[in-house]
C-alpha cells in the first residue's frame, strides 16, 4: 500500500501496522499496479495507464502501537486478548443464535463440505476449525497448507466452501491458493484480521477477526480471534444446516460467552511461569503433546516456542508419542502436556506416564494435579474444553515469551521472521 501525510511524505509498507501514526489515508494496490513517487506527487500505472489513486482512512489506532507499560508488543498482545475476543463476538450472538452478518448471502444448501487452506498460525486455527466443523456442523472439513496445495494439482469441487485464514491478508501461498479456488468455480471465505487487504478483496465473502493491530511477529491474540470466528462459524453452519441440536447450541453459546474471563492473565500464574522458565533453557528440545483439539494447540505451542527461543520444538498427537519419537525421550528432553480434564484425560494420562517412565522431564498443565509432574501449572476448572483451550493457550504464550527474554531474545522481532509472508 501507499501512504501520505499532511507534510507531503509518502510511504510504502506492505501492511497497515507500520503506518499507524505516520498517515491517515492510504491506497491499496492491485496485482500490476507500478508507479512512483516524485516531490510529493504519486503517479499510478497499470498496462501504461494511468490509475486513480482511490485514498482511503487508515484505522489508527495509536494505542496497539505503544507498548503501554508492557516488556514487549507480544506480552501487551497476550494481555489483550480478553479485550479482543470480547471485540470478536460483539454483535454475533444474539438470543441464543449466531448471527454473522457478512454471510447473509451465503446460500449453505448447496455446500456438502468445508476446505481450509492457511499458513503458520493460521493453519493450526484450521486444524482447531476441522473438529469443530465435523463435531458441530456435522461437515466434513479439510485441511491443506496452503504453499501445498498449490502444486498438488487439487480437485476443486464446486460444492464445497474454500475457506481461507490469514492474520494479514497478505499471505502470499494463501492468496494464490485462493485465487486458484476461485478460478475453480468454488465459493470462497476469508477469515481475515486486516480489511481492505488483498485476501478480503478477492475472496467472496469475509469475517474480520477483529483482532486490532499485531505488532509481535509471533501471533498471539490473532489466533486467538481467529479460533474464535471459526467457533462461530461452525455453529452458524449447522444451524443452518438444522443439523446442531438446541441444548448443544446452549451450551456452545454459554461457553464462548465465558471465553473472555478464561483469558484474563493472572500475575500469580505469570510469575510462576517466569520462574519456571530458567529450567528450560537448554536440553536437546520439546515436545508439545496434546489430544483432539489440544494436538492443534500443541503445534501452536511449539511454534510460539521455537520462533521466539529458536529453541527446537514439535507438536505431536499424544498418541502417536509410541510410534517413534518416543525413542527420544529421555532427563534433556522437555515435554510439555496439555491434559484438559473434559476431553480424553485418562488416555492423555497414560500417554504421559510413558514419558515419564522414560526419565522424560514432563511440565504437566491440567486442573488436575498429576504426581509424575516434575513441574506442574495448575488451571481451572471448566465445564466445557474450549475454556481449557484457551487458558492453556494463554499459559503456552507466556512460557515461550519468558523463555525468550531469558535467552536475551529480541521477543517481538524474532530472526529471519517476517510479520506478513508477502513473497512464496
Amino acid at each position: 500500500m501507499l501512504g501520505k501525510n499532511s507534510d507531503g511524505e509518502v510511504f510504502l509498507s506492505s501492511s497497515d501496522a507500520p503506518l499507524v501514526g505516520l498517515v491517515k489515508e492510504v491506497v491499496y494496490l492491485e496485482d500490476g499496479e507500478y508507479g512512483w513517487a516524485k516531490n510529493q506527487e504519486i503517479t499510478l500505472l497499470k498496462n501504461l495507464i494511468p490509475q486513480h489513486l482511490d485514498f482511503k482512512p487508515l484505522t489508527q489506532d495509536k494505542l496497539s502501537a505503544q507498548k503501554d507499560g508492557f516488556r514487549y508488543f507480544m506480552e501487551k498482545e497476550i494481555y489483550e486478548q480478553s479485550l479482543v475476543v470480547g471485540e470478536t463476538l460483539m454483535g454475533r450472538i444474539k438470543d441464543n443464535s449466531v448471527v454473522l452478518d457478512e454471510l447473509s448471502t451465503l446460500d449453505i444448501s448447496h455446500i456438502n463440505a468445508i476446505k481450509i487452506c492457511a499458513c503458520g498460525t493460521s493453519y493450526h486455527a484450521a486444524l482447531c476449525a476441522s473438529y469443530m466443523f465435523e463435531r458441530l456442523a456435522k461437515m466434513q472439513c479439510t485441511v491443506e497448507v496452503a504453499s501445498e496445495f498449490r502444486y498438488k494439482e487439487p480437485l476443486l469441487d464446486k460444492q464445497t466452501l474454500f475457506i481461507v485464514i490469514s492474520q494479514s491478508g497478505e499471505t502470499a501461498d494463501t492468496l494464490e491458493a485462493l485465487k486458484m479456488a476461485k478460478n475453480g468455480g468454488m465459493l470462497t471465505l476469508a477469515i481475515c484480521n486486516v480489511d481492505n487487504s488483498t485476501i478480503v478483496r478477492t475472496a467472496d465473502m469475509t469475517i474480520l477477526t477483529r483482532a486490532g493491530i499485531e505488532k509481535g511477529v509471533a501471533s498471539t491474540k490473532a489466533f486467538a480471534t481467529q479460533i474464535i470466528t471459526l467457533w462461530l462459524l461452525s455453529l452458524f453452519v449447522g444451524e443452518q444446516k438444522k443439523v446442531i441440536d438446541a441444548a448443544v447450541l446452549h451450551n456452545e453459546i454459554a461457553a464462548l460467552l465465558r471465553i473472555p474471563l478464561a483469558l484474563k492473565v493472572h500475575e500469580p500464574t505469570h510469575e510462576k511461569i517466569r520462574r519456571l522458565s530458567k529450567r528450560y533453557l537448554h536440553g536437546h528440545g520439546f515436545f508439545f503433546i496434546g489430544r483432539d483439539l489440544f494436538y492443534p494447540l500443541a503445534l501452536e505451542g511449539a511454534l510460539k516456542l521455537k520462533e521466539i527461543s529458536y529453541l527446537h520444538a514439535e507438536g505431536y498427537p499424544a498418541g502417536e508419542m509410541k510410534h517413534g519419537p518416543i525413542a527420544l525421550a529421555d532427563s534433556e528432553l522437555f515435554t510439555i502436556a496439555l491434559m484438559p480434564k473434559t476431553l480424553l484425560y485418562d488416555k492423555m494420562k497414560s500417554n504421559v506416564e510413558e514419558l515419564s517412565a522414560r526419565d522424560s522431564t514432563l511440565l504437566v498443565i491440567s486442573p488436575e494435579v498429576f504426581e509424575l509432574a516434575d513441574d506442574f501449572i495448575k488451571t481451572n476448572a471448566h465445564n466445557h474444553p474450549m475454556g481449557e483451550f484457551f487458558e492453556m493457550m494463554l499459559i503456552t504464550q507466556l512460557l515461550a515469551l519468558e523463555i525468550s527474554v531469558r535467552l536475551g531474545n529480541d521477543v517481538d522481532m524474532p530472526r529471519n521472521l517476517a510479520k506478513s509472508v508477502t513473497v512464496e
